[in-house]
């Protein structure tokens, strides 16, 4: 099946492969510590495997590598588009500039004949300034490889309304924007992020708990970017059966299917499509309508969006 992923991030979907061959460490050292091979306790703990991978991420060598190879292996899941996203900040340790790292990640994603585009992230934890420039390279390079921003981080510390004046900002300068929400917080998270104007939730699960929030998300014609894999490792849930998915999907809220990180919670899209089936019984054409979610969603225009729905369904 031809899908879409826009909820996926570039550091932690790196090839053990070469962040072996990168950090001159053995294959099993390198899945040891970029992969949860159990269940984490937590998102924060969760968020330590990114740790190794941004070690290598920092010359525009190595950002040309790995934005390739992630973009080949979406394409052998048969992704016809995917929204990437990462945190430029994250990679200045060696004294790259911002332009140098969105320009280099981009050269590696037009290395593979598939479309991608990039969303940056703003960082919980990070200040105000550091965010700021983020919105600043965003606004640079939209419609240039770049659709819109995102906040991540850790949720549960760092509450979304802390960063009503960066998205107040975002807003001003027609960003589209994304918010990870109701992961490690709970359903007002999800109904702060909407209110401050994210047409999309990262994760989003926690809504099925709280009927506003149901209803704000109808109400706003939000998509939630739900990735059932990486909410088990990060103990939400304690097996697939009880992740809310298929009662989100019942009723009627738009849901899309992602993978988070493919490295760190060793997983593909297409293994995702297939635990879904095999555990709530979603048929090809409950999966056919998500991915049209996605598309309805996704941060391009309407001739794109309309190209990508002609080769979904043909």
């Amino acid at each position: 099946m031809k899908k879409i992923e826009l909820h996926v991030h570039l550091d932690g979907s790196i090839r053990p492969t070469t962040i072996s061959e990168l950090l001159d460490i053995s294959l099993e050292e390198a899945i040891k510590l970029s992969t949860v091979s159990n269940k984490t306790n937590s998102l924060k703990e969760y968020l330590d495997k990114f740790d190794i991978p941004l070690k290598i991420m920092q010359t525009k060598e190595n950002l040309v590598r790995v934005s390739k190879e992630l973009a080949e292996d979406l394409q052998k899941d048969n992704v016809i588009y995917a929204e990437i996203r990462f945190a430029p900040n994250k990679h200045l340790e060696q004294g790259l500039t911002l332009d140098e790292i969105i320009t280099s990640i981009l050269t590696g994603l037009k290395e593979v004949p598939m479309k991608t585009n990039l969303i940056l992230c703003m960082m919980r934890g990070d200040s105000f300034a550091e965010n700021l420039e983020v919105i600043k390279y965003a606004k640079k390079y939209l419609g240039q490889g770049v659709v819109g921003i995102d906040l991540a981080g850790n949720e549960a510390q760092y509450p979304v309304n802390d960063y009503k004046e960066l998205f107040d900002i975002a807003k001003k300068e027609d960003i589209p924007f994304t918010i990870h929400a109701g992961e490690a917080d709970g359903a007002l998270s999800i109904i702060n992020a909407i209110n401050l104007g994210a047409k999309r939730i990262g994760h989003g699960v926690h809504a099925i708990e709280s009927e506003e929030a149901l209803n704000l998300i109808k109400e706003k014609d939000i998509a939630l970017e739900v990735c059932p894999k990486s909410n088990l490792d990060t103990n939400m849930y304690n097996k697939l059966d009880n992740h809310p998915i298929k009662k989100l999907f019942d009723k009627r809220i738009k849901v899309t299917l992602n993978t988070d990180n493919r490295t760190v919670s060793n997983i593909t899209l297409n293994e995702t499509y297939e635990e879904l089936k095999d555990t709530f019984k979603f048929t090809d054409e409950d999966l056919i309508i998500m991915n049209k979610n996605a598309i309805e969603c996704a941060f391009i225009s309407k001739l794109e969006k309309q190209e990508l729905l002609n080769v979904l369904i043909k």
